[in-house]
């Protein structure tokens, strides 16, 4: 049999020598079989993935003395365009970095001459963070090679390859940035909005302003759908104590007891009474 470059190419890949996720997969099947270790077949990749990733990044910054969070920085303000300035707020918010941390950063590259600061006008509690020309710079410089060190860490996939993954990532990081936007978190196999999203949720389809939190979503067979719960249920109270934010909901299902907890909900504009098993 003739074998052509891209026969021994796709055998190459059938074999290919398992990773260091496998053998943690494999060590923990040994250990506990009962356990779903599908989601580690991802989160474990990519944590393994971005470690290599932020190692080669923050070497080659090195060479030019400066770290990556620096980089970030620099390379926000520029590609927001002319006159290549954000508010420290707007930095933060794109960067997801805490006031302090942000504010230590443009300290440091603000004496490096990287940034200036220029007072908001109509906010006096507001600045601006303003790229300078020698940030610029340094930017022109550093840029093409770091463009060609990330080719290079992603030289392993082909370009079809590439694109498969790209909107697999896209698909990935949309859905986090929804559960963040709108305060999607799990409890008793639901997952619940904050209430600001509630109430959005609820004036979006007529239904008047009421505290609470609402049911996004019911996981098939669980505890939820069991005791009743459907998406659009509007948590009201739990055991007669007033639900209107995920910490008051945490606290309530924290109490021992009664282990079978009542919840009050709107069901639409209904009311209605659900318990259900809040022991682990």
């Amino acid at each position: 049999m003739f074998l052509t470059k891209r026969t021994i190419r796709s055998t190459l890949r059938r074999v290919r020598s398992p990773d260091h996720i496998d053998t943690v997969i494999a060590n923990w099947k040994r250990e506990r079989p009962e356990y779903d270790l599908s989601p580690v077949e991802i989160i474990g990749r990519a944590g393994r993935i971005m470690a290599y990733v932020d190692r080669a990044l923050e070497s080659k910054f090195e060479e030019f003395g400066i770290s990556r969070p620096t980089f970030d920085v620099l390379a926000t303000l520029r590609r927001a365009g002319p006159p290549y300035r954000m508010t420290q707020r707007e930095l933060m918010r794109s960067l997801l970095r805490t006031s302090g941390s942000m504010s230590l950063r443009i300290d440091a590259l603000e004496r490096e001459g990287f940034v200036r600061r220029e007072q908001v006008e109509d906010d006096r509690r507001s600045v601006f963070v303003i790229l300078t020309e020698k940030g610029s710079k340094l930017l022109d410089a550093i840029i093409p090679e770091h463009l060609a060190n990330e080719s290079n860490l992603v030289g392993g996939l082909n370009l079809a390859e590439r694109a498969e993954l790209t909107e697999l990532l896209r698909k990935w990081l949309t859905a986090l940035e929804e559960d963040v936007a709108e305060g999607r978190q799990l409890y008793l196999d639901m997952v619940v909005l904050h209430p600001r999203a509630s109430l959005a949720k609820r004036r979006a389809v007529g239904l008047p302003d009421v505290a609470g939190l609402l049911v996004h979503s019911v996981e098939s067979g669980g505890r939820a759908e069991e005791a009743g719960f459907q998406k659009g249920d509007l948590i009201c109270a739990v055991e007669d104590e007033p639900v209107s934010s995920t910490m008051e909901l945490r606290k309530a299902l924290n109490r021992q007891r009664p282990r079978s907890k009542r919840f009050r909900i709107l069901r639409g504009s209904e009311a209605v009474e659900l318990r259900i098993d809040t022991r682990e």
